[in-house]
């Protein structure tokens, strides 16, 4: 009787497993050792999962995952001085780690690999590090759409159509850096006041506001919303994984993440997290988590279709005003929305 193969990720499941029971979980306290890395992860679960096996596989040590949206992730380090949980951050928009930075809570390192990535997407004091990029987009559901009597959007302004409303599923950006892009976005298209206005118009057409911005393209994939605004590889993985949605690109302009890793300032084993770096910011690290089938766009320049390629070749409607402006503002936006829109 012929047996079939097992699948290349499910054979690095397997050694993933064998090097676990190998390496233990005891935590040590400065050297690499027996010791288990822990990292807190700001993707998509199944790219924080295939992250962490490849760095097992690649280096033998163990890493333990803790998986939070972005600016939930900012807050658990910000409250974690007295009792330091994790070594790494890694995913999510570059905008929390400029703050993150800022308030000490990064530890400087400069890795052997941090050369392949154009310095327009790194910390020039060396305390992260761009290792991946996304374009925002809608995620539609044709079938919904047609139900409902709408057309597919193709600007932001179609948003807006009284067909859709209850029907738009996003992450609220209080939690998830995906939802900040997109309303940092709407300021840097149509000016402070304008852009406000927008978004209040937008936001009232939402169903419910989701705690991470992977979690919209689900929400459509479902059936539960037609339209979703999300980065576009999670709206093309759940298309990949049989869901009847298509990614829209906005075509009166989009933005982009630079989705970045570091080392936390008080890392129980900073030894190991820079090891850890060097895997993220590697050319085997930036294209591990493709695994996942979350195809995401790299920073280093020497891999095909890089983020410097990306912006180069016009492929993309971006519109977007520096990373430094854009975390600058963020702390207003974010108080104007928990009183205008949350109340």
């Amino acid at each position: 009787m012929s047996r079939s193969r097992p699948s290349p990720r499910t054979l690095c499941s397997l050694v993933v497993l064998a090097l676990l029971a190998l390496t233990g979980c005891a935590a040590g306290s400065g050297g690499t050792g027996n010791s288990t890395l822990a990292v807190l992860c700001s993707n998509d679960a199944e790219v924080c999962r295939a992250w962490a096996e490849d760095f097992t596989v690649r280096t033998g040590h163990a890493v333990t995952t803790v998986r939070l949206p972005t600016s939930e992730a900012l807050e658990r380090i910000r409250h974690g001085e007295d009792l330091p949980e994790f070594d790494v951050w890694h995913g999510g928009g570059s905008e929390m780690y400029v703050e993150a930075a800022g308030e000490g809570l990064l530890a400087q390192y400069r890795s052997p690999e941090a050369e392949g990535i154009p310095a327009t997407f790194r910390d020039p004091e060396d305390r992260w590090s761009g290792v991946y990029s996304s374009m925002l987009a809608f995620c539609v559901a044709p079938q919904a759409l047609e139900a409902l009597g709408a057309e597919a959007p193709r600007t932001w302004d179609d948003l807006l159509d009284p067909a859709l409303h209850g029907q738009i599923s996003t992450a609220s950006p209080r939690t998830s850096g995906t939802a900040y892009t997109a309303m940092a976005l709407q300021i840097d298209r149509l000016g402070e006041d304008a852009g406000r206005d927008y978004l209040e118009a937008l936001y009232g057409q939402v169903l419910q506001f989701t705690r991470s911005g992977t979690a919209p393209a689900q929400v459509v994939a479902r059936g539960e919303t037609a339209v979703a605004i999300t980065f576009a590889p999670y709206c093309e993985a759940a298309r990949a994984e049989g869901s009847a949605v298509e990614v829209v690109m906005p075509g009166d302009g989009t933005g982009y993440e630079v989705g970045a890793v570091a080392v936390l300032a008080d890392a129980p084993h900073p030894e190991l997290a820079r090891e850890y770096i060097d895997f993220a910011l590697s050319a085997d690290g930036q294209q591990s988590g493709a695994a996942s089938g979350i195809n995401q766009i790299p920073t280093r320049s020497n891999l095909p279709d890089n983020l410097a390629e990306v912006l180069a070749d016009g492929r993309y409607p971006v519109i977007g005003s520096s990373l430094a402006e854009r975390a600058a503002r963020r702390e207003g936006l974010l108080a104007w929305f928990t009183e205008e829109v949350e109340r």
